[in-house]
């Protein structure tokens, strides 16, 4: 179990779905055993947005754009992103235990992310695969969360399915 406070993954109770990695993506996952945890597990939301690719890239990736949409600004979020490959991304709180961070691994602008993610407190990153596939007038996102462990999988859909419920918003 990652250590922190998560009071926002419960503000929108939702069902979840966790999946089994397969096999590939199981040896990609660190160490697999930790403590006697796998993580082997992963979260996986989609959602339709009226937005070009394009605009819901932006908003995936602008540090002022994520800012004003991820998380409530009550939390007073703030965010930084250098989307390169390799660059660092981010956001941070004004409470310490209320952040997470990680790395671009892949991107395919603008229909694929790839990214190592770590809660703050935590000793080992997961991995964010977020796809971006036109559909219509807008945008079929598809967020992956893996290598995780069974529980935490179920805290991060709930807490990625909040977040994405302020995304509509922002993109007007």
């Amino acid at each position: 179990m990652i250590s922190g406070t998560r009071h926002w993954f419960l503000a929108c109770p939702r069902s979840f779905e966790v999946v089994a990695l397969d096999p590939g993506q199981q040896s990609r996952a660190a160490s697999g055993n930790l403590s006697g945890m796998t993580f082997a597990e992963s979260a996986r939301i989609s959602a339709h947005l009226e937005a070009s690719p394009a605009r819901v890239w932006r908003a995936l990736t602008d540090p002022e754009e994520l800012t004003a949409w991820y998380w409530p600004a009550s939390l007073s979020p703030k965010a930084t992103s250098d989307p390169t490959v390799g660059g660092l991304f981010g956001i941070t709180t004004a409470s310490d235990d209320m952040a997470f961070a990680g790395e671009y691994l892949e991107l395919e602008p603008p229909h694929r992310i790839v990214q190592s993610w770590r809660w703050a407190g935590d000793d080992r990153d997961s991995r964010v695969t977020i796809d971006l596939t036109p559909a219509g007038t807008g945008t079929d996102l598809v967020v992956t969360h893996a290598e995780l462990d069974e529980e935490t999988a179920e805290m991060y859909r709930v807490g990625w399915q909040s977040c994405l419920e302020r995304l509509p918003a922002h993109l007007g």
